[in-house]
This record gives structure tokens, sequence and C-alpha cells, in this order.
């Protein structure tokens, strides 16, 4: 897909979100009993300047170009029991495309701050009873930071800015006012069910932290562009929508991590707080879910002493340059106390890091093992009498079929008869004679022809002539008669 074509498609995806949602909120969380969408001029006129500046004049390419559509959403509430209606609130949105980059179609980069004022410029002009209380802009490649700190600066109308998201989701900068209000859930174009499939998404990119040492909430929240609270609630939907996602909290962190082996049936049942109350054996999914923990929180630990490992390591480098260049045994003797110090801590990290690295090997291992031990107790294999029975009797069928098969070749009744079969060989034979004197007239057919014109030709002449031979005998003939 192009970039013209690209951002086409965000503007009416867009849109249509937009004004689906306004529609759905309407009556509800809204101050408002309806809508009207109404389109205006300002998004097509943007780009028809654009295009006089750049000195493009043909009139098609403003249909390929994204940018053109702008509308107005006008908020109304009845009042005194519906005798009349006052506008509550009037909304103008529009997507802000580039259009030198779509003229080139090469990517543009994120939409700057002058690009921003210029599309906030037309609603300055217009009589303040149709200026409108808010502006949403929107771009298929996003703001730049210049672009959003104009949110908070600017007073009315209120301005919020959506951009796209490579995962498909929104990145919407709107001021603290209109973010704590009802208003702000005009600008969730994103459902719940979204959400979660671009949670999974990024577990799915990010699987080797997942199945390791896990993936904190606050990094996922800021990978998924939401708060920690509505990513906390994300995280618990996929850990019951998939049984093998678990949480493991590690020095006042969650991490989201991902166990071999799903629990079978609900966790939560009466039967398991029962048998934990009871403090009978565990299951084996649950030993597995119990040692998946452990050995998140252990690779948490190595990698916080990996992270000290390579601080050190760098500050031994950095010892050894400064000893290096010491001018003096002073100064070379102070660099070599403090390396000294430095590499019993390296050595004593190292050594921790070698301990929990042996530890994670052992539990793996132990996952790996009762993993094996329970899929293959999960699945109810035949056994080896079984097999034996089942070939026996495949093979015995398969005889008789082959058998059966055989007998009804042989024994195969045609509806040939006699003479039908002589009518066919004469007419085999005719086919022949006709392919042989094909084949005789085609060397004579390649041969130079013989002028036929010029042998049919005597004959006309001789035709041609024989009445006036006649005529001269009769001219001779005549003095004769006289």
């Amino acid at each position: 897909m192009d970039e013209r074509s690209r951002h086409r498609q965000f503007e009416d995806r867009f849109l249509n979100q937009l004004r689906a949602r306004a529609q759905t909120l309407i009556r509800g969380s809204l101050p408002a009993d309806e809508v009207r969408f109404q389109s205006t001029p300002e998004g097509v006129d943007g780009v028809r300047a654009e295009l006089g500046r750049l000195e493009v004049y043909d009139r098609d390419i403003i249909d390929r170009l994204a940018g053109t559509r702008s509308m107005q959403m006008l908020f109304r509430k009845r009042m005194l029991g519906g005798l009349f209606r006052v506008t509550v609130s009037r909304v103008r949105a529009r997507v802000v495309a580039p259009v030198e980059p779509l003229l080139k179609n090469v990517s543009p980069g994120p939409v700057g701050r002058e690009q921003v004022l210029d599309a906030l410029a037309p609603y300055e002009l217009l009589p303040s009873r149709e200026r409108p209380t808010g502006v949403i802009l929107a771009s298929a490649t996003g703001f730049s930071d210049e672009a959003k700190a104009l949110v908070e600066g600017r007073g009315q109308p209120a301005i919020v800015l959506v951009g796209a998201r490579e995962d498909g989701g929104w990145d919407v900068t709107m001021p603290a006012v209109v973010r704590k209000s009802p208003w702000a859930r005009l600008l969730e174009l994103e459902t719940q069910d979204q959400r979660l499939r671009r949670l999974l998404h990024h577990l799915d990119q990010h699987a080797e932290l997942v199945d390791s040492r896990g993936l904190a909430l606050d990094v996922l929240a800021e990978k998924l562009g939401l708060s920690q609270a509505e990513t906390e609630r994300l995280v618990h939907q996929a850990c019951r929508a998939d049984r093998r996602l678990m949480t493991v909290t590690h020095d006042g962190r969650t991490h989201i991590c991902r166990t071999p082996l799903a629990e079978e049936g609900d966790t939560m049942s009466i039967w398991n707080r029962i048998r934990k109350l009871l403090r009978l054996k565990p299951t084996t999914a649950e030993r597995v879910r119990e040692l998946t923990a452990q050995k998140v929180q252990i690779e948490q630990r190595r990698f916080d002493i990996d992270q000290r490992v390579s601080a050190l390591e760098a500050d031994e480098r950095q010892l050894i340059q400064q000893g290096a260049a010491a001018a003096s045994d002073a100064e070379r003797k102070q660099v070599a106390g403090r390396l000294m110090r430095l590499r019993r801590e390296l050595r004593r990290q190292r050594a921790q890091a070698q301990l929990l690295t042996q530890q994670i090997d052992i539990i793996g291992t132990h996952i790996h093992h009762l993993t094996l031990a329970e899929e293959g107790r999960r699945l109810e294999l035949p056994t080896a009498e079984d097999l034996t029975r089942e070939a026996a009797q495949a093979e015995q069928v398969m005889a008789e079929v082959a058998a059966n098969a055989d007998l009804a070749a042989s024994i195969e009744v045609t509806g040939e008869t006699p003479l039908m079969a002589e009518e066919e060989a004469a007419i085999f034979e005719e086919f022949r004679q006709v392919a042989a004197s094909q084949a005789g007239v085609r060397p004579k057919e390649a041969a130079p022809a013989p002028r036929a014109p010029a042998t049919e030709a005597p004959p006309r002449a001789a035709e041609s002539t024989a009445p006036s031979a006649t005529r001269e005998k009769g001219e001779a003939a005549g003095p004769e008669a006289g």
C-alpha cells in the first residue's frame, strides 16, 4: 500500500470511529441528548491552498490525497421537556496530512507545531457563535513534541491531538481539563478487545522476556500508551484468557510471565480452595506455576546483578585507562587501590550471578521434566497391544479390499457387442485412409504452385477468340456465297 492510500485509509478509519463513538455516548456518558454531523470546508480548502502554493494544478490529485474531509459535531440537549434545544458543545474534527511528501508518495514525518497552527487558523476567523469549543486533529504519522505542547498552552478552543500507533492503537493528547470531564470518553476510540489484542501482540513480540524473567507492567504500559491501572486490568484479562500467563511481583514491581504448562479447570474453584486449606499435595500444574514464579524472581535478580556487573566492568576499563595514562607513581598507586577494590566486588557479583544461573538451570530442568511428564499423562496414547490389534485388523481389511477389487476387475461386464466392434474398426480404417491421403497431399501443397491461373487462361482465351474466328470465317465466306 502506498503512502497516499495509507493516509486515506487512516482518515476513513478515524472519522468513522469518531462518528460511531459520538452516537454511542449520547444519552449516556455525554451531557447531550443528540448529535448532528455536518461536513465543513476547512479540510479541502487547506489542501487546495497547499496545492496552489506548490503550483500543482491537477484537479484529480486532490481526490487522491488525505486531509480533504472535515466535519463538525453539534451536541445538543433538550430543555423544558423538549420545547427547545441548546447546543452544549461544538466540536470540529479533521486529519492533518502533509501534502508535499504525499505528492512525492514518500512517508512524511510527524506533524509539527506550525502545521497545527495552520490547521487552527480558520477557526479563529469564524464568528464567535460559530467557533468550535473543541478541535480534534488527527495524523497518521503522529505529532511532534512541540505540537503536543500546544495542547496545554492554549485556551479555547480545546485542542486534542490523535496520532496512530504502530501497533494499531491511538496516541491521544488532550488537556487535563478535558481528561477529567465526561468528554474524554469521546476520544476512547479503541474497544477493550482491541486493547487486549494489542497487549497480546506486544507479549508475542517480547516472548523471550515473557518466557524468562517476565515483562514489567510499567514497561508494558509505556509500549501500549496506556496508564498502569488500565494495563493492569488488561493483564488480568489476558491471564484469564490464557491460563499460561501469570503475574509475579519482585521488588514492588509486577511482571507478567508465561508458564509452559497451563492449569486445567478453574484455578479459583471451591475444590482448589479446599485443597489449599487442607494443604494437600499440589497438582503438577500448580507446582510448575510455583517453580515458574521462583524462576522469574531469580531471573530478575540475575538481571539486576548483570547490570551492576556491566557498570563495574565499565569502571574497570576506565581505571585501567587512567592507570596507563598516569604521570606519577603516586597517581598509579591511587588508581591501583581503587582497581583492586573494584575487582574484588566484581568477583563477588560474578560469583553471585553464576550461582543464580545454576539455580535457574536446575529449576528450568525440573520444570521441563514436569511439563513433559504431565503432557504425556494428559494425552492418552494407545498401548502396544492396542496398536498390534488395530494393525492386524487394518491389514485384514486391506487384504479383503484388494481381493474384492481384483475380482471386480476380472468379472466386469461391458455393453460392447461384436457389431459395435466391427463398426468401430471400420471407423478407425476410415481415419487411417483420411490421414494417409492428407499425408500424400501435403508435400504437393508444400511445392511451388504450378501457376494455375496460366493454365486456366487459354480456355478463356479460346472462348473469347472463338467468336472472332467465326466472324472471320463468315467474312471470308461472304464473297463465295455471292
